[in-house]
């Protein structure tokens, strides 16, 4: 198995939108100015940011998922709700396959 390390990647320069020097650049979000510390991308991390926050309270209000909390009765019902989820995709799926295949 082959293994790299960082240095094996080409590292690249970019100019600092703070300070205006040149500083290297591993193309991370957190990456910082050798000069001015500042950060090389902040556009970069706060969309990062927004995007990881998105999918926790996706992740947080989705219905089909069970959660430790949920009693039987509703881990009944979120379990078959999801399989009927399944069940109306598959069928959907096959009908659109079938009128897309068959249609000349």
């Amino acid at each position: 198995m082959l293994h790299l390390n960082n240095s094996f990647y080409m590292k690249t320069e970019k100019k600092c939108p703070n300070c205006g020097a040149w500083t290297f650049w591993e193309k991370q979000p957190t990456d910082r100015c050798t000069s001015c510390s500042e950060l090389l991308d902040p556009i970069s991390l706060s969309e990062r940011t927004q995007r990881e926050e998105k999918e926790r309270v996706f992740k947080e209000n989705d219905f089909f998922r069970i959660r430790e909390t949920d009693g039987l009765g509703l881990r009944i019902v979120r379990k078959t709700a999801w399989v009927l989820h399944v069940i109306f995709a598959a069928i959907t799926w096959a009908f659109l396959w079938m009128v897309t295949t068959f249609s000349g």
